[in-house]
């Protein structure tokens, strides 16, 4: 028989939930929230364009039909997990909230060590071990999800390791989803530097941002996911769209249009 949480949830464990910011919301988004409708599936023209200029200015070219968005980070997590299959591998420690989605799925998760000088970002001799030893175990791993900027360690990936990690896992055949909700949350950014794995192996990598926590308050749910350009971006959104479809997981329209305003950085 299947144990459930004891604080009644069920056999899938949970990270506690996100504290709050205890700060005003800014009058800007306050105002732009409008409207009392929902967000097509994947996200409206508006908020999608904005996602497209935030992500230009950061030296991420990206186009409209190769772009998501959906009511959290969770939500595009799920979606992408479903649609690419497999088992999963993260750094140890990592977001709380990561390995529930493949559990969800009935997914194996396997943590790897991450280099002493940083978290997020898995050592790349570890990565290629954990995959040869649950691929020899008949495990299928296919997915890993990381983050440059690391929200349980507070650190940042230099690049040099970013890479060495990116190219192990394509050379295994592995996708990566790279978390970058904090890449403009560094504590010193004059002293690190910030480089998406997007930008070292564009064609394998697939950019979620968790707009929740950063741009908006926590109790408005949006995120947007950037897939490669290639076919096979095409036909992972395109998988992606449909899962969130199956959940009905669409943006509320006043939260996607504070999304869109928040995007575009106004002063």
């Amino acid at each position: 028989m299947r144990q459930t949480d004891p604080e009644g949830h069920g056999p899938v464990r949970y990270g506690p939930p996100l504290p709050g910011q205890d700060l005003p919301v800014p009058p800007g988004l306050a105002a732009a929230a409008t409207g009392a409708h929902t967000e097509p599936t994947g996200g409206g023209p508006a908020l999608l364009d904005a996602a497209l200029a935030y992500w230009a200015r950061r030296g991420l070219s990206a186009e409209r039909h190769r772009t998501a968005a959906a009511p959290g980070a969770p939500a595009l997590l799920l979606a992408l997990t479903a649609a690419l299959g497999g088992d999963v591998l993260v750094p140890r420690p990592c977001a709380a909230w990561w390995a529930p989605q493949a559990r969800l799925l009935g997914r194996s998760v396997f943590h790897v060590g991450t280099p002493a000088e940083c978290g997020g970002v898995p050592d790349p001799y570890a990565l290629l071990e954990t995959v040869r030893r649950v691929r020899a175990e008949g495990g299928d791993p296919r997915l890993l999800v990381l983050s440059v900027a690391d929200d349980p360690t507070a650190t940042v990936a230099p690049p040099e390791v970013v890479h060495e990690a990116i190219e192990a896992a394509v050379g295994e055949g592995l996708h990566v989803v790279s978390d970058e909700t904090w890449r403009d949350t560094l504590h010193e950014p004059h002293d690190t530097v910030f480089l998406s794995p997007a930008e070292m192996l564009p064609e394998h990598v697939t950019v979620l941002t968790d707009l929740s926590g950063p741009f908006l308050p926590p109790g408005w749910p949006a995120a947007i996911a950037r897939f490669p350009a290639n076919d096979t971006g095409t036909r992972l959104r395109d998988r992606v769209l449909d899962v969130l479809t199956a959940l009905d997981a669409r943006i509320a329209a006043p939260v996607a249009a504070a999304a869109a305003y928040a995007l575009a950085e106004p002063d």
